[in-house]
Parts: structure tokens; sequence; C-alpha cells
């Protein structure tokens, strides 16, 4: 187990190596607009290396008590410039996972090809991850440039925020948790259960 460790922590150390600029720690938040859900994010266990972004007190199969709020970091690279004055800068959302040694990993997006969310999990390194921002009031967006909705396709419009985070009973690799899903799409998920969420940024 300490070799596996050793492994994916000297992986996750050369890959890390262009986001290289690390903030401030913090926790992430999530609410939705009717008050329901106001909770924070844990990373929940969900295969080797590999972590959900849960509720905290939310109970579930895989997790039936509430656990601490996981401490993450956002990383960039000295070459990362914001697309637009308006908007913030790309990075990854990072989080050490504590083994021996510790691992630093990365938040990737998980598609399934048959439903129309897709789950962020936390994985060794950052050599897939997915670019991510924070708007002018610490809310977690992606930053896209593309008007899908035109036909054809419109690459030539401004840099806009998208903001399509829901809470959702998820299932990835037999574990089943209430977590935090991206939507692909402007409509609502498939999933019954999603509830449409705000991911803030919240200093430690």
């Amino acid at each position: 187990m300490k070799s596996t460790s050793l492994v994916l922590s000297l992986i996750a150390a050369v890959s890390a190596q262009y986001y290289n600029e690390t903030s401030a720690p913090f926790h992430l938040v999530v609410t939705s607009a009717d008050g329901v859900i106001n909770d924070t994010l844990s990373a929940c266990h969900t295969g080797a290396a590999l972590e959900s972004l849960c509720l905290s007190n939310s109970n579930t199969t895989s997790k039936p008590n509430p656990i601490d709020a996981a401490i993450f970091n956002f990383n960039t690279s000295v070459y990362s410039q914001p697309p637009a004055d308006s908007l913030g800068t790309p990075g990854i959302l990072t989080w050490i996972l504590p083994s021996i040694p510790p691992i630093p990993s990365s938040a990737f997006f998980n598609y399934e090809p048959t439903t129309d969310i897709a789950v962020p999990i936390l994985g060794p390194g950052s050599d897939r991850p997915q670019m991510l921002a924070f708007d002018a009031g610490n809310k977690l967006v992606v930053q896209g440039y593309v008007d899908w909705s035109a036909n054809p396709p419109n690459g030539a419009v401004d840099w806009k925020e998208y903001s399509r985070w829901y809470a959702c009973n998820t299932y990835y690799a037999a574990y089943q948790y209430q977590s935090l899903a991206w939507g692909l799409g402007p409509g609502k998920p498939e999933n019954p259960t999603c509830v449409e969420v705000s991911v803030t940024r919240v200093p430690v």
C-alpha cells in the first residue's frame, strides 16, 4: 500500500508542476435558492485514491453520518490569464489526499454517456483536470465562449461564466452519495433528486 501511495504521489507531483500557483485554503459551501440545501463539500471515497465531492451532512447508503468539510486550494499557472477583463483566472480545484506520503489531487469531470450530468471526482495529479474559475462573488463557475444554441454553433461570442451546479444523489463505482454534479446543458437534469445550487469559496 505504501509503495502504491508513493507512486501516486510522484505522478501527482510531476503533473502538478504546471499548476504551481496555489491559493489560500478554503471550504466550498453549497446553497440552494430556497435554503433547503446549505452545506459544505467533503471528499468521499469512491475508489483507489478517488473521491467524490459529497455534501458533508448528507445521509446516504455510502455515507450515513456527517463528516468534516474538505479543505481545498485553487491552483493556477504563471501563464494563466483571465479570458476577459471581467472574468476570473482559470485554474484547477485541488485537494490533498491524506496518506503516507500525501497525494496532491485535482478535480475532473466524470461523464456518463447515458445521462445528462457530470460528476466531479478528485484524483491524483493534474493530467486531466476540469478547468474552473471563481467569479467576482467567489462563486465556482465554468467559463466558455461557444454559443451552442446557435445553428451552426457560434464560437465568435464573448467569454461567459456558467453555473450549472446541482446537488444530486449520484452513483459512481458502486458508491452512492449526495454529491455535487454539473448539468450538461441549460435544462434541468433528468435525475429527479437534483437540486440547483451555487458553490461558494469561503476562506478557512
